[in-house]
C-alpha cells in the first residue's frame, strides 16, 4: 500500500476553534460560547441557575436516541416506507445475540452515566436485555424485513450481496448514532448551570472540542450513507469490497460497526484521523452467528489498495488459531456497539479485563490511540480456529 497521504497531512488546529470566554459581556451580543445565542439567553446569570444533575443529562441522552427514522433512502425510490419506526437490532436478536445470551442477557461495554460516577470514568460491562441489545430506531418495520431478511436466516454464503447488506445496516446505525450524539452534546451547554464561570469556561471548551470531532465524523458518515444509498439501489458493483471469516465455532462476543482504521493489525499506522485536508476510507466490521460458529464480515466502498484493505490484509494473514484474538482487540478498541458474553468476561483473568476496558477508551481525550494496542497479541482471550476466509 502506498502512504496515506493523510499520515502527512497537518493536524487540526485545535486553538483556531477555541472559544473566548467573557463573563461579563452586552446582554444582546452573541454569547461566547458559541450557541448562537444573545447573551441574555444563555450564559447570563448561569452561575445562578439550578444545577442539571448527571441523570438529567442521561435522560436528555435516551430522548435523543428514541428519536428515530427509517434510513432507507425511500424519497430517491418508488418504494415509500410504511409508519412504524421499530427498535431495529443492528445484530440479529434470534442469531448472533441469541448465542452469546446467557439467562436472556448479554453484557454491553456502553455504560450509563451512573456507572462512570460510581467508577471515576472506568466502569466494566453491564449486563443487559437481548431484546434491548443493539437495537436504534432506524428503520420502519417494512424495510428493516425487506431488506435484511437475505442475512437473517440460519445459514449464511459470503457473497458480494449479503456482505453489502451487513456493511449498509453497520453505516446506518454509525449515521444514527452521531447525529444523536451531536443533538446529546449541543443540549448538553446547559450543562454548567449553576456552576462558577471558570468551571463554565472549562466545561464549554469541551464541548467545542467535542464538536469539531462530531462534525468531522458527521461530514463523513453522511458521505458514507450516500455512497451506501447509491449501491443499495443501483446493486453493489465492483467499488464494494468485502472480505470475511468463518470460526469453527461461537465466539463470545457480538458487534457491529463502521470505523476510520488508523492502523492494521500489526500496529502500522494507515491513516491519520486529527486532520480535515485528506479525505479517509472508513470500513465496516459485523461479528454474528449463523449455525453453530461465528462469522465476521468486513465491507466498504472505494479504494481497493487504500487503508481499508491493509487493514483487513493484515487481519487475514494473522494465524489462524489467533484470528479471534486480534478480532476481539480490535472491537474494544473501535466500538461500544459490542457485546460479551457474560461467563466469558468474568472468567477472563483481571488483567486482561483491565487491557480490554483501556483499549474501550482508546481515541477519547484519556486515552490515545496507538498501534501497540492492535498488535498486543500476548494477550490470549478466545479459543479457535478460523476455518473459512473470502476476500474480494
Amino acid at each position: 500500500m502506498k502512504v496515506h497521504p493523510s499520515l502527512a497531512a497537518p493536524r487540526i488546529d485545535l486553538n483556531s476553534r477555541s472559544i473566548k470566554p467573557k463573563e461579563k459581556m452586552g446582554r444582546n451580543e452573541r454569547c461566547w460560547c458559541n450557541s448562537g445565542l444573545k447573551f441574555k439567553n444563555c450564559h447570563l446569570n448561569r452561575a445562578s441557575q439550578k444545577k442539571q444533575s448527571p441523570f438529567e443529562l442521561e435522560q436528555a441522552m435516551f430522548t435523543e436516541l428514541r428519536k428515530g427514522y427509517c434510513a432507507y433512502p425511500a424519497s430517491l425510490s418508488s418504494d415509500p416506507c410504511s409508519d412504524t419506526i421499530i427498535k431495529a437490532h443492528t445484530i440479529q436478536k434470534g442469531g448472533g445475540l441469541a448465542a452469546i445470551a446467557e439467562s436472556n442477557h448479554v453484557l454491553t461495554v456502553k455504560p450509563l452515566m451512573s456507572d462512570l460516577m460510581k467508577t471515576r470514568g472506568r466502569p466494566q460491562p453491564r449486563k443487559i436485555g437481548v431484546k434491548l441489545a443493539s437495537v436504534f430506531p432506524g428503520f420502519c418495520s417494512k424495510h428493516d424485513n425487506a431488506l435484511f431478511e437475505p442475512i437473517e436466516g440460519k445459514e449464511l454464503n459470503f457473497t458480494k450481496e449479503t456482505a453489502f447488506l451487513f456493511s449498509y445496516r453497520a453505516v446506518a446505525y454509525e449515521r444514527f448514532a452521531k447525529e444523536a450524539q451531536q443533538r446529546f452534546i449541543l443540549c448538553s451547554r446547559e450543562a454548567d448551570a449553576g456552576m462558577p464561570f471558570q468551571k463554565q469556561a472549562a466545561l464549554q471548551q469541551i464541548i467545542q472540542d467535542n464538536l469539531v470531532g462530531i462534525e468531522l465524523g458527521m461530514r463523513d458518515v453522511q458521505k458514507w450513507k450516500a455512497q451506501f444509498d447509491e449501491k443499495l439501489l443501483s446493486g453493489p458493483t465492483d467499488q464494494f469490497h468485502f472480505a470475511a471469516v468463518r470460526f469453527d465455532r461461537i465466539l463470545p462476543i457480538a458487534a457491529c460497526c463502521a470505523f476510520h482504521p488508523e492502523f492494521d493489525c500489526a500496529g502500522q499506522p494507515l491513516q491519520k484521523l486529527e486532520q480535515n485536508r485528506v479525505e479517509l476510507d472508513q470500513i465496516t466490521l459485523t461479528v454474528t452467528t449463523f449455525g453453530s460458529q461465528t462469522v465476521v464480515v468486513f465491507g466498504w466502498i472505494g479504494n481497493q489498495e487504500g487503508p481499508a484493505r491493509s487493514l483487513v490484509n493484515s487481519f487475514l494473514a494473522i494465524e489462524d488459531s489467533r484470528k479471534a484474538d486480534a478480532l476481539v482487540r480490535l472491537l474494544f478498541i473501535h466500538t461500544d456497539n459490542l457485546f460479551l458474553r457474560p461467563s466469558w468476561w468474568e472468567g477472563l483473568p483481571e488483567s486482561s479485563q483491565k487491557v480490554l476496558n483501556d483499549m474501550s477508551r482508546s481515541g477519547t481525550g484519556e486515552r490515545e490511540r496507538t498501534g501497540e494496542e492492535y498488535a498486543n497479541d500476548g494477550l490470549r482471550l478466545v479459543s479457535a480456529n478460523s476455518v473459512e476466509q473470502v476476500s474480494r
